[in-house]
């Protein structure tokens, strides 16, 4: 299959990305593991480690103490309230017994039933007492319950305040873990960065172009995805100060960019037209052609009846094309010396005979 120039050119800029993409990812990937090695798993702090450091386990032992007490006495508390279950049903059981046995017999002084009573009434008074011990050792265990409650409380308050200065010290020990950390990938990052900025700077006409982009591209991902995140926050101080440097740094750069081109521009424009001709290349002059505009200054060489703007929203009349710029005075266009065909006066061929357009490259008017 043949290619003509539009799709060569599209094909050639094609495979010149994907091979500097291919070469970035391979890269990244390199690098990430790089990165993720310095970043040690086992040195970094946690804040089980600076509990020792605090009276922590040892209120934690203590608490595990008074809670095994309150269990043992809240178990005891639980017998102990079968049993008052089991006196005050003895004693309603008898109190039952004795109401059913009196109700049955007349008021008597016989002494065998006085008797009977008074062993009866002594039965009663005994399960009251029993039933009323039973019931102030609940209280007084409930007492005790309620003491190792307050006590246990009191030490998990303890607890919290040696838990709040451990953590101040491992949040301490983390943000120094997290500045080591960040200036070694620092001194792993930086160095790249600068190569790949060099190489942005200085080799971009380089006919390996393509593998110094891969690595530009992998270097910025590394500073701007790989460093960046890691960047020690304290408070969002530190990176917004580094946000406002980088903008000014490149704010800077910009601006200083912006301010040689249009002085380079100006400064082409003051050459004779047959000067600025021979700095036109074939792939600018194209893209000229297809957005009629003029290769050295850029404006519009369509006009209309009128002389406005071939580009203007108020168009009247039809469209013309000038022979020359009417801003820069670079001839556009000339007619081919074989078949005086006119063409435009940047490509090399003429459309209609094939003939060479350029051989003394472009006059003056």
């Amino acid at each position: 299959m043949d290619f003509n120039n539009k799709k060569l050119t599209r094909t050639k800029t094609f495979i010149h990305y994907l091979i500097s993409f291919l070469l970035a990812i391979f890269l990244i990937g390199l690098a990430n593991r790089i990165i993720w090695d310095i970043d040690g798993e086992k040195s970094r702090p946690y804040i089980t480690d600076f509990e020792s450091k605090t009276s922590v386990k040892k209120y934690r032992i203590f608490k595990e103490s008074i809670r095994d007490s309150i269990q043992a006495q809240e178990e005891i508390k639980e017998e102990l309230q079968l049993s008052i279950n089991l006196a005050q049903n003895t004693l309603d059981q008898e109190q039952a017994s004795f109401k059913t046995w009196i109700s049955t017999r007349e008021a008597t002084q016989s002494r065998a039933v006085n008797d009977e009573i008074k062993k009866r009434n002594y039965k009663l008074d005994a399960l009251r007492l029993s039933l009323k011990k039973l019931k102030s050792d609940r209280l007084v265990l409930q007492a005790s319950i309620e003491a190792l409650q307050t006590e246990k409380y009191n030490t998990i308050g303890l607890i919290k305040i040696e838990m709040a200065n451990a953590r101040e010290l491992y949040i301490k020990a983390e943000r120094a873990y997290d500045l080591k950390l960040f200036i070694s990938r620092l001194l792993f990052v930086v160095p790249v960065l600068l190569i790949g900025i060099w190489m942005l700077l200085k080799r971009r006409k380089h006919n390996y172009w393509p593998i110094f982009r891969g690595f530009v591209f992998f270097s910025f991902y590394a500073f701007f995805i790989g460093l960046v995140p890691y960047l020690p926050s304290y408070g969002g101080y530190v990176r917004y100060a580094t946000g406002v440097v980088l903008s000014v740094l490149l704010g800077v750069y910009a601006i200083k960019y912006l301010k040689m081109f249009v002085a380079r521009k100006k400064e082409e424009l003051q050459l004779s037209t047959i000067e600025r001709s021979k700095r036109i290349k074939e792939e600018v002059a194209e893209k000229a052609l297809e957005n009629h505009m003029c290769p050295s200054c850029g404006k519009d060489y369509l006009i209309n009846e009128i002389h406005q703007s071939g580009k203007s929203k108020i168009q009247s009349g039809k469209l013309m094309v000038t022979t020359y710029c009417r801003h820069c005075g670079l001839q556009l266009f000339k007619d081919c010396k074989t078949c005086t065909t006119t063409n435009y006066a940047h490509l090399p061929h003429c459309y209609s005979c094939g003939d060479h357009i350029i051989e003394d490259q472009a006059f003056d008017k």
